[in-house]
């Protein structure tokens, strides 16, 4: 597998091209994207820090600038700084099946108006006399954070995801392995099926496939189609359809499919 890096340039973030300034961002190394992940200051915050950016930190308080949710407020309950999305708690939007869903949010979207200043080092270099007035309550921030990691572990047990490895005490393996011994005994009455079931795993996993290629932005999708060897336009289509739904990658699709 070639090492994203390898097709990284930092001339790219000078560029006109927005093909190029969208591979800058997604093949930069990670200490780069650490740096992306930022956004400006409130003016309160300018005028105690001198200074227009910061890297944004779980805890933090930010403002939505852009999009549907402008103007909405809150603290930051998980950073994805691989992909440069953040998570806000309560922005959330509800799924067809009911379920609701964190809104990823772009730094470039967001404004700091408080610090989570549990690590004091973050603003040493700034030389702030009253942090009272620009950090969040420390029991806000907790509450938070506690808040997010009991709806990550909602979401793993309805998504029927098990508990670490480290979590599992000996009863439960032992159980594991009486389930094995019974699956072991029952095999051999099922014949004929191994086939089927191979070609059944190969169809799902070109349709998670494709489904996984137009599930970001149009930008990202369309870079990601222009570099598939052979394209199945139909089933990019299809994909698109059952998902997002999107005029302009559909018509993209269309085009290419044409050409």
């Amino acid at each position: 597998m070639t090492d994203q890096t390898q097709n990284w340039s930092k001339s790219w973030k000078s560029s006109t091209n927005p093909s190029k300034q969208r591979k800058y961002r997604r093949n930069a190394p990670q200490h780069v994207k650490d740096n992306l992940v930022s956004a400006n200051l409130s003016h309160e915050l300018r005028n105690q820090l001198d200074t227009r950016n910061l890297q944004l930190n779980l805890g933090d308080r930010v403002q939505v600038t852009r999009g549907d949710f402008k103007n909405s407020s809150g603290i930051i309950s998980n950073i994805d700084r691989e992909n440069q999305k953040v998570y806000i708690n309560g922005l959330e939007v509800e799924r067809q099946d009911g379920s609701t869903s964190q809104v990823p949010f772009k730094p470039s979207n967001l404004q700091i108006q408080a610090l989570n200043l549990e690590n004091i080092e973050r603003i040493e270099k700034y030389d702030v006399e009253d942090t009272e007035e620009i950090q969040v309550d420390e029991e806000e921030v907790e509450e938070v954070l506690s808040q997010d990691e009991e709806n990550e572990m909602m979401q793993q047990m309805q998504g029927g995801q098990g508990p670490d490895m480290q979590d599992i005490d000996t009863e439960d393996l032992e159980m594991d392995d009486v389930d094995e011994e019974l699956e072991t005994e029952e095999e051999p009455e099922q014949t004929g099926t191994g086939e089927d079931k191979a070609s059944e795993e190969i169809e799902s996993t070109e349709s998670q496939s494709f489904d996984d290629i137009v599930s970001g932005t149009v930008g990202d999708a369309k870079d990601a189609i222009e570099n598939m060897e052979n394209p199945d336009y139909n089933q990019l289509l299809e994909a698109e359809k059952s998902g997002k739904d999107r005029k302009t990658l559909k018509e993209f699709i269309e085009n290419q499919k044409e050409d």
